[in-house]
């Protein structure tokens, strides 16, 4: 005679932004009666045992008062959040047979928390959490009605919602449908397309289409009022329009952080003040929770007056500037969140304002311009692409030039898609700023004549491995730029100006 039954329903947990199934194990037995879950989970999952079961009754089902065995598997990974209250409760109503018979239901991925009165309310990060298990052989998934919209872009396996526990009598009829296929919505960019600029300003225009069409880190110094803020906030609306894959991406970390009630992507444009903490700006604290370089994901971290913040904080960005993500290891764990942002900063060159400029004299000492410098050491600037100081002095009989700066987005787009096509298959990246290591020389050739003139220049300026890669990768962007099929003498030329100007390695030094 049988004295138990046993089952397996499949829910799913997080760990920082990174999903990982859970296998909900449910053994039902004679016995005394007792709700227990084992397998490493977090407070909010033990209490959910009197969620669940009045959350059962209340949905005019009835609750077996037998013995139940909760297993969440694997055991040795700790388990968070409300992710798992639909599978317990649809594992107990499959074994207590108040469901039609449906194989299919034990291949379906279940993702929601219970209200008492059976409602299955919405949940934070259900799109990270599809995306992240989209490969590993679902045939459905479960989520709450609120979460349609966000859980519909998936297109991997069907998706169907429920508003209420009843709804499972239904799903396991067939009489639920799948969701439709939704699709992302791109917020455009409000941009002036046509303005005025100063014939000194050009070069500094330059330098930011460059950087915005190759996710190239940039650094622009200059005097108070020459424009690098501005130049900044230019640069996010010349930034290329956003792919499906970013705008996932994106999509996913805003579902960590709210109910997603839309599917309206946009590029984060983050502005963390100079007294911002390392942990506000990286990441961190007891929770693990995100920072500023995983908010700015896909978009600018734009830092103003860069000489003003901490240098422990500067020294911080430089994993997540380098390798697109920060890992964060505290006593409780260690996660690694994605941050592939675009940083930009802008300082002014010495406490006064006016060193290196045209506009008036530095009365600065040597010492108080070495300490403001202080902050950018040889480790962090290596990380910078593209240098440009602005020490122009605005003359009155000086006229401003008229630009055209939707033509200037539409080369950036143009380039943005020649280095999708090159790069995605082979990569998964979209900007020859993002690329690493070996990628570098193999996706960027040069002839031979490039060649030749590239390592003399490297010669000569005394680049590290680093920065010979930067200096490729910036060529490779400005061919892009001309669409030119290949890197030719004059972007190198073009690239050396800006690797090699304002306050890099070699000449930020008083003397």
């Amino acid at each position: 005679m049988e004295t138990y039954k046993l089952t397996k329903f499949w829910g799913a947990s997080l760990e920082g932004i990174l999903p990982f199934p859970v296998s909900v194990e449910i053994n039902i037995k004679r016995g005394i009666p007792r709700f227990q879950i084992t397998g490493l989970p977090s407070p909010s999952i033990k209490e959910s045992t009197d969620r669940i079961r009045i959350a059962i009754e209340n949905s005019g089902f009835e609750y077996t008062l037998q013995n139940i065995l909760v297993h969440l598997a694997p055991a040795g990974r700790k388990k968070e959040g409300t992710y798992l209250d639909l599978p317990i409760a649809a594992g107990i109503l499959h074994l207590t047979e108040q469901l039609p018979p449906s194989e299919k239901l034990e291949q379906f991925l279940f993702l929601g928390e219970l209200g008492l009165d059976g409602t299955v309310k919405p949940l934070k990060g259900i799109l990270p959490i599809l995306s992240g298990l989209e490969n590993l052989g679902f045939s459905a998934a479960v989520v709450p009605f609120e979460n349609r919209k966000e859980a519909s872009l998936i297109g991997k396996f069907p998706i169907y919602t429920i508003s209420h526990l009843k709804d499972l009598v239904s799903l396991a009829k067939g009489e639920i449908k799948p969701e439709p296929r939704g699709s992302i919505k791109i917020r455009s960019e409000v941009l002036a397309w046509k303005s005025e600029f100063h014939k000194s300003q050009l070069p500094a225009i330059r330098a930011i289409q460059i950087a915005s069409a190759g996710f190239h880190h940039c650094l622009l110094s200059g005097p108070p009022g020459a424009g690098k803020t501005m130049l900044a906030k230019l640069a996010y609306g010349f930034l290329p329009k956003i792919q499906e894959k970013e705008g996932i991406e994106l999509l996913g970390i805003r579902s960590l952080q709210e109910n997603l009630s839309d599917t309206e992507v946009e590029r984060p444009f983050r502005t963390p003040h100079h007294t911002t903490s390392d942990i506000a700006l990286v990441g961190g604290s007891s929770s693990l929770r995100m920072g500023e370089v995983s908010l700015a994901g896909n978009g600018i971290l734009f830092l103003d007056e860069l000489s003003e913040f901490n240098s422990r904080n500067l020294q911080a960005l430089r994993e997540p500037m380098e390798e697109g993500k920060i890992t964060i290891s505290r006593i409780k764990g260690s996660i690694t969140y994605p941050a592939s942002f675009l940083f930009i900063g802008a300082t002014n060159p010495c406490p006064c304002g006016y060193y290196q400029s045209l506009i008036k004299e530095c009365n600065c000492s040597v010492s108080s311009i070495r300490n403001y410098q202080s902050p950018f050491n040889g480790p962090f600037l290596d990380r910078i692409e593209i240098f440009y100081h602005l020490g122009f002095a605005i003359h009155t009989d000086e006229k401003k030039v008229s630009i055209n700066l939707k033509s200037i987005r539409d080369s950036i787009q143009t380039a943005s898609d020649i280095q999708r096509s090159r790069l995605f298959r082979e990569t998964g990246k979209l900007y020859n700023g993002k690329l690493r290591g070996e990628e570098v020389e193999r996706m960027i050739p040069l002839s031979r004549e490039c060649e030749v003139y590239f390592w003399k220049a490297v010669d000569i300026h005394k680049f590290s491995i680093r920065k010979v890669a930067h200096f490729r990768k910036v060529a490779r962007t400005i061919a892009d730029l001309e669409g030119s099929k290949e890197v030719l003498l004059r972007n190198l030329e073009e690239a050396l100006v800006f690797l090699n100007s304002g306050w890099s390695p070699e000449n930020r030094a008083v003397t």
